[in-house]
């Protein structure tokens, strides 16, 4: 919208004024001489009629007497403003009132503007004037604001693509891989994670899994964890960061503290110009005994929960990964017998906080993960999240039964994975 100007221009006649009076006579000499002025105008007797014009057409300029029948100005100011038609509609007052008292009346109803009667020809221009600049930066306010919402949304759509991409790279559920079978759980805080696990075949005779968690949230994160899963899909097919070979020229997997190791020089040369860094689970399994090997590197520890409800922890702690080039890594090790299971999991959970700002924790965890340990994986999972849901909110449990599906944001990302062996490997 253009300001307008004393020619009949184009511009001027996308401004449509609606002079509203209860005297037929008046409206047309207004109308009059605002059509010389190069706007278009309609007509409206009283309050109830003007808002029925205005339901009809769209109104840019509101020019109402005070004092009129059915439905005064004050009353039509009130209205309009408890309405929404889309766009701003500049409010005039024309009334014969001059007390403050008026006048704030006629401010707290909505009006923007006040002329006195009679009405004097180079007022009513200037206010003209005035409620054109106003409706123009209320239109060009609107344009930058669809230009922000256009840009979110697209926003919005790539982090979408992008979130399918993190899903992509993620394992299959309830995978059996040679007598193991491994099954996940992966709450992202936003659309994209900052956590991202996976368990494949390392050769014929071992089964390979990794747990990574990066310090920070969104894209960023997101997109170190892509590169450190690059690192871990590349590293089974085609370099020697998972697997070595002998003299004889026989392959073995290469320890996991070796291959944490790696990983952390190489991300430290790349890590000078923004600082991040991530922890990290990686471990191997003998599917033909069971006996595992894992690195901890800042990670929450590894639980084993055996097929009788003991329960124990794999792991020392260890540096995460990108803080120091030197950093010393340790292998763990661990044997899981038919019926345990090794679960790995983030820092999401036991640092999910309640209202009182109190820690979910290890304990808390570990004892569910003990109670419902005869539960196949994806209900165990579902029962952590529920008494995640639970924790964090507020509400007494019977009410909590029917939220629990809704509240799916957590302040942090939220993963977990579990490997059972579940029978012998036949070779």
């Amino acid at each position: 919208m253009q300001p307008f100007t004393d020619n009949h221009s184009s511009n001027a006649m996308d401004v449509m004024v609606l002079i509203v009076d209860d005297s037929k006579s008046y409206r047309h000499l207004m109308a009059s001489m605002l059509a010389k002025w190069g706007f278009r105008t309609c007509e409206a007797e009283d309050g109830e009629c003007a808002l029925r014009q205005m339901a009809l057409q769209p109104v840019h300029i509101l020019i109402s007497d005070w004092e009129m029948p059915v439905m005064d100005g004050v009353a039509l100011c009130r209205s309009i403003r408890s309405h929404d038609f889309g766009h701003y509609i500049y409010a005039i007052l024309v009334t014969a009132r001059q007390s403050l008292d008026d006048l704030l009346t006629g401010m707290e109803a909505g009006a923007d503007d006040f002329l006195s009667k009679p009405v004097n020809q180079n007022q009513l221009r200037a206010r003209l004037h005035a409620a054109e600049r106003v409706l123009l930066l209320e239109n060009t306010l609107a344009a930058r604001n669809e230009k922000i919402s256009s840009a979110y949304r697209q926003i919005e759509s790539d982090l979408q693509a992008a979130a399918k991409l993190q899903h992509s790279v993620l394992p299959a559920h309830n995978l059996s891989l040679a007598g193991f079978e491994a099954d996940w759980m992966f709450l992202p805080s936003a659309y994209v994670s900052g956590d991202l696990l996976n368990y494949f075949s390392l050769d014929e005779r071992h089964i390979a899994f990794f747990s990574v968690d990066v310090a920070g949230h969104g894209v960023s994160a997101a997109m170190l964890c892509l590169a450190v899963a690059r690192e871990f899909m590349t590293g089974r097919i085609s370099s020697q960061l998972l697997i070595s070979q002998n003299a004889a020229g026989e392959s073995f997997p290469v320890a996991p503290h070796e291959v944490v190791g790696e990983l952390n020089q190489r991300f430290c040369l790349d890590n000078d110009e923004v600082f991040s860094y991530y922890t990290l689970i990686y471990g191997v399994i003998d599917t033909t005994n069971g006996q595992g090997t894992l690195c901890q590197a800042g990670h929450p520890t590894p639980l084993i929960i055996r097929a009788n409800g003991e329960l124990l922890s794999v792991g020392q702690g260890g540096m995460p990964v990108g803080l120091f080039p030197d950093a010393d890594y340790q292998d763990n090790h661990f044997t899981l017998d038919i019926g345990d299971r090794l679960y790995l999991y983030s820092d999401g959970i036991t640092e999910c906080e309640n209202g009182q700002q109190e820690l979910y924790g290890e304990e808390r965890l570990q004892q569910l993960l003990c109670e419902y340990r005869m539960l196949p994986k994806n209900q165990v999972f579902e029962c952590v999240e529920k008494a995640l849901n639970t924790w964090r909110s507020s509400e007494p449990e019977n009410q909590q039964k029917q939220h629990t599906r809704q509240l799916r944001s957590f302040a942090d990302d939220i993963s977990l994975m579990a490997i059972e062996r579940i029978g012998l490997s036949i070779n």
